[in-house]
């Protein structure tokens, strides 16, 4: 501790200044102590820590400016009039909590909160005055590492792309918590990769850089090896330069090392259960940020937020002891009563309030006037009565109750408090019992959500089917947040909402809930479901009074059902993935003490992003699926389509080439046979070929049509003539019915196209039996119809076949690619008309109608 000067000696007693000596040691806080000039008389050891040593002893307020500190909100210096000790004495200001940030005469860089109060004596003259620092830094550093904790598990959830992802926390970690970062990963060979590096300056980076070919070698004995090698993490508070030389690659790395500086690490490595894919190493090049094992707590839980730090129970203890001290003491130790930054107060052996400062006050919504004399039952109301019973517990055995999460017994709004009950004691006589209070609301908050996302993305992540996701969503929202829970999806047409799960949290709400399934806002009501759904921004109604009803309901009977469900509280987020909204979150609290504000949005909202995520994920699953199984038959069906004419023909040609190369010439009749059924399996090669081309120009939109006046019937006619033979061969006995014209502006080969792939499925499915083909004018638009007498087609399957590669069932399964409804279909919609498959009025066989518009 500092020395009294010898000139401060005769202002206060011998065993007076020892008491006070001893008072200020024993506090956990930095105290200075100047005199009513400003020439600082005394600090203690807590002080002498925080400023990196002894701090100079000044002679007055002018010279304050030696403590250098800055403002942290606008980074402007404090100058020497501006210190809360200055201001004690100029002003008789009270100065409480005064956050700055320092720079210590070790070199080392903190952040402290500085309070300071005048001292006056008996007859009101100024004495002097006290200035108490709280080191603030660890806090800090847990504000910055929850933030960076926040900000990572954003990024997680929000990308498919683990490697854009990684390198994406990795950059975070620079601007919050590191001034280097390392990416590693590991390749399949079982070596270690060097994915990025980050730094903090980017006039650094180049150098940086130049280590990229020094990843860990895992068969070293280096710290980043034993990470990946042992799965654990490993902290390195201290680098040294033989720490740089045993970690050295070669003379060229120890001297990019030893440029780059770094001064801490912490190596992380990347585990999920046994499995081990890579490492983040972070590293600091400041003296002022040294790693801690709490900073290795923080950095390996990426989920979790750290535990609070708690001012000690000593503080009021040797607080009360400095009570019993003379007038000089008294002074000092209600000024640091009043300036404390934690809720502090001392009660009597009848367990009644003696005094409470301004924090324990505001805590108890009780002036420190009101409090004295008045049991924690009167304060605080007959749910106090389990605080009383511990109060005696304390002064009965004289134990101290340290670091209890109590919640306020009032029936108003959950608040938690960290609390410490201590028997405060005078050689060895119990006076009764001090007590040290923090509220951590916040942060039991924080720390409840944080763990209710991470279980909530666990169990979102554990199917791929878009309603079980959603009833997950509806189910963790009601067991956390809500009392009743709806979920609304955009139908596939864009345009209405349906509700596809109501969850209640008892059986008589679930019972009402079902009900409200029969009321969705329809499309163009301006409820605030469609508002949320249509701007993509959330809405909170913290109190949900008559207009909000109003508003909600899309009928009377509906309002009717909203309010038998007596909601007090709700709100409503959209479900976003990807830029697209796909429908909303609604949660409700039905309990008059659960009113939703700013923070609880913000949680819904992150919840619905995560839950949005996992739905959109399912949705690319089910079409990657679908495409894969598409892409497999396509293969399945082409290679055996174009190998069957392919190999015909080939055996053709063989025969015939065989037939030349002997010395009996060829009979023209086997040649022109050879030569036909060549020429029928290239026709066919060139019809497949022609379908897939055409498939090509349909799935990019270039199908393009050379429309012209055509006569359908004129068209049928000459078509049925030119596949005469086939449809001889076939059985087929074609029967046209068109007698007058029918035109249309068409293109010709297209249409020739589609009739010709109806007639050839007549052939094909009907053999035998006869082909009916009409032609006719009606409202406006033509209307050709191919009717054939074969076994027909299914109601379910006529809902297929003009999909891609769709073929019917039985013998013709593999005859053909599937593509020619779906081409022939896609042909008529391009031309404006459509092409659909019924049953015939009467008869067995299948009924095809293409219809045109003429103009």
């Amino acid at each position: 501790m500092t020395e009294l000067p010898p000139s401060a000696t005769e202002a206060v007693p011998s065993a007076e200044r020892e008491r006070l000596r001893a008072v200020l040691r024993l506090l956990p806080v930095g105290v200075f102590i100047a005199d009513a000039q400003g020439r600082l008389l005394e600090t203690n050891a807590v002080a002498n820590a925080i400023w990196g040593g002894r701090p100079p002893l000044v002679e007055d307020t002018s010279r304050y400016g030696e403590y250098a500190a800055w403002w942290p909100d606008t980074g402007r210096r404090l100058e020497a009039h501006e210190w809360g000790l200055a201001r004690a004495l100029r002003d008789g200001e009270t100065v409480l909590n005064q956050e700055v940030d320092i720079v210590a005469f070790d070199g080392a860089r903190r952040t402290i909160l500085n309070s300071a109060t005048p001292l006056y004596a008996a007859d009101g003259s100024l004495l002097g005055a006290v200035a108490v620092n709280v080191d603030i830094t660890e806090r800090k550093v847990a504000e910055r590492a929850e933030a960076f904790l926040s900000k990572a598990s954003r990024l997680l959830a929000e990308s498919l792309e683990w490697e854009t992802t990684l390198k994406a926390v990795a950059r975070l970690a620079t601007q919050e918590w590191a001034d280097y970062c390392l990416l590693d990963v590991l390749a399949g060979d079982g070596t270690l990769h060097r994915l990025a590096l980050f730094a903090r300056d980017t006039e650094r980076q180049a150098l940086l850089n130049r280590t990229m070919p020094y990843p860990a070698r895992l068969d070293s004995d280096t710290v980043m090896a034993r990470a990946i090698t042992e799965g654990r993490s490993i902290l390195v508070p201290d680098i040294t330069p033989e720490w740089l030389e045993r970690h050295a690659r070669n003379p060229e790395h120890l001297r990019l090392m030893e440029e780059l500086a770094p001064r801490s690490m912490l190596a992380l490595p990347l585990v999920r259960g046994e499995q081990r894919f890579g490492l983040i190493t972070l590293i600091s090049t400041s003296l002022a940020r040294r790693y801690t094992p709490r900073d290795l707590t923080y950095a390996e839980e990426f989920a979790r937020r750290a535990a609070l730090a708690v001012e000690s129970a000593r503080l009021y203890r040797e607080a009360q002891e400095a009570l019993r001290a003379r007038d000089a003491s008294l002074a000092l130790l209600e000024s640091l009563l009043a300036a404390s930054p934690v809720g502090m107060g001392f009660l009597d052996r009848e367990l009644r309030y003696v005094h409470v400062n301004p924090v324990l006050a505001d805590i108890n919504s009780m002036s420190p006037e009101e409090h004295r004399g008045r049991t924690p039952t009167e304060v605080l109301g007959p749910g106090a009565e389990g605080l009383v019973a511990l109060l005696r517990q304390v002064l009965r055995t004289g134990e101290p109750v340290v670091d209890l999460v109590v919640d306020d017994p009032r029936p108003t709004e959950l608040r938690h408090y960290l609390a410490t009950y201590f028997p405060v004691c005078v050689d060895g006589e119990p006076l009764g019992v001090g007590a040290t209070v923090r509220e951590v609301t916040e942060q039991k908050r924080e720390e409840e959500q944080l763990r209710f996302l991470a279980d909530a993305t666990v169990r979102l992540s554990t199917s791929l089917d878009w309603r079980t996701t959603l009833r997950t969503v509806a189910q963790v929202l009601v067991e956390q947040l809500a009392d009743y829970c709806t979920v609304d999806i955009l139908t596939p047409d864009g345009e209405q909402l349906e509700r596809v799960e109501a969850r209640g949290s008892d059986a008589r709400t679930q019972q009402l809930l079902e009900k409200s399934l029969h009321y969705p806002p329809p499309p163009g009501a301006r409820t605030p479901l469609r508002r949320v759904l249509e701007t993509g921004q959330p809405e909170l109604a913290s109190e949900v009074d008559p207009a909000w009803l109003d508003a909600l309901a899309v009928s009377p009977e509906h309002r009717r059902h909203m309010e038998a469900l007596h909601p007090r509280s709700a709100m409503f987020v959209p479900l976003v993935a990807h830029g697209r909204t796909l429908g909303v979150v609604s949660v409700v609290s039905q309990t008059p003490s659960r009113r939703y504000g700013a923070r609880d949005l913000v949680f819904l909202e992150d919840l619905a992003a995560r839950a949005a995520l996992a739905v959109d994920n399912a949705r690319l699953y089910r079409e990657v699926e679908g495409a894969v199984t598409a892409r497999d038959e396509f293969v399945a069906i082409a290679t055996h389509e174009l190998r069957t004419p392919l190999s015909a023909l080939q055996l053709q040609l063989g025969s015939l080439q065989r037939a030349t190369e002997r010395d009996t010439p060829l009979p023209p009749e086997r040649l022109k046979q050879g030569l036909d059924g060549a020429r029928r399996q290239a026709e066919r090669l060139g019809h497949l070929v022609t379908h897939l081309f055409d498939v090509a120009r349909i799935s990019t939109g270039r199908l393009e049509l050379e429309r012209e006046e055509v006569d359908l019937s004129a068209l049928a006619h000459r078509l049925v003539a030119r596949m005469e033979d086939a449809l001889a061969a076939a059985g087929c006995a074609p029967v046209v019915h068109t007698d007058a014209p029918v035109r249309a502006r068409v293109d010709r080969l297209r249409m020739e196209q589609v009739l010709m792939n109806l007639l050839s499925n007549a052939m094909k499915y009907a053999p035998g039996q006869p082909v009916e083909l009409s032609v006719e004018s009606t409202d406006g638009a033509a209307v050709i119809v191919v009717r054939d007498w074969g076994p027909g087609i299914s109601r379910e399957a006529q809902a297929r076949i003009f999909e891609r590669f769709a073929r019917a069932s039985g013998e013709h399964a593999r005859a053909s690619l599937g593509l020619g409804l779906y081409i022939s279909r896609q042909i008529a919609r391009a031309h404006g008309g459509d092409l659909t498959v019924e049953d015939p009025p009467e008869g067995p066989g299948a009924r095809f109608v293409l219809r045109l518009p003429r103009q």
